[in-house]
């Protein structure tokens, strides 16, 4: 009978336990979730109020964009940007948003690839020569038809048809 009572002793101890171990682990979750959701939002409001006009970025929308211009309203910044065709003002459009819809700086870079289309790392040598001969081949009216899309992408294949018509 003694035996009993220490068996159910010992079972409501151990659920105690349990217990106790599952609300630490949830006060523990939320106070770093609480630190870590501050911090972040301590940076993002450091990025928006250090925008300013000819930053290139994108939105949470995935909308890449320069902003052309910024302005504080009672509802909060309000940016415009120039989206579309970067060379050409007429293809471009304009999208006015509240500023806190931007997720970030954009930081993205323009691959090279090799012969067998891995990514190289540019050095400004082979910057200067693929974007030479990118714009020797606009400035070039004999280009072929059969060239495509994908080949008009490639700085790689545009720097071999530059050598090519220059042995021509």
């Amino acid at each position: 009978m003694q035996n009993l009572l220490l068996d159910g002793a010992t079972s409501n101890i151990g659920s105690i336990i349990m217990v106790g171990v599952l609300i630490l682990l949830m006060v523990v979750y939320l106070v770093f979730g609480t630190i870590n959701r501050n911090k972040n939002q301590e940076q993002d409001m450091k990025m928006l109020s250090d925008l300013k006009v000819g930053d290139k970025v994108v939105t949470n929308a995935g909308i890449y964009g320069e902003i052309v211009s910024q302005k504080e309203t009672d509802m909060g910044k309000v940016v415009v940007l120039k989206t579309g065709c970067e060379d050409n003002d007429k293809k471009a459009s304009f999208i006015t948003l509240n500023a806190s819809v931007i997720l970030g700086k954009d930081t993205k870079k323009d691959l090279i690839l090799d012969a067998e289309g891995n990514v190289i790392e540019p050095t400004e040598e082979l910057k200067s020569e693929v974007m030479g001969s990118a714009v020797d081949e606009k400035d070039s009216e004999d280009d072929s038809a059969e060239e495509s899309k994908e080949d008009k992408l490639n700085p790689l294949t545009a720097r071999r048809r530059s050598k090519k018509n220059e042995e021509k």
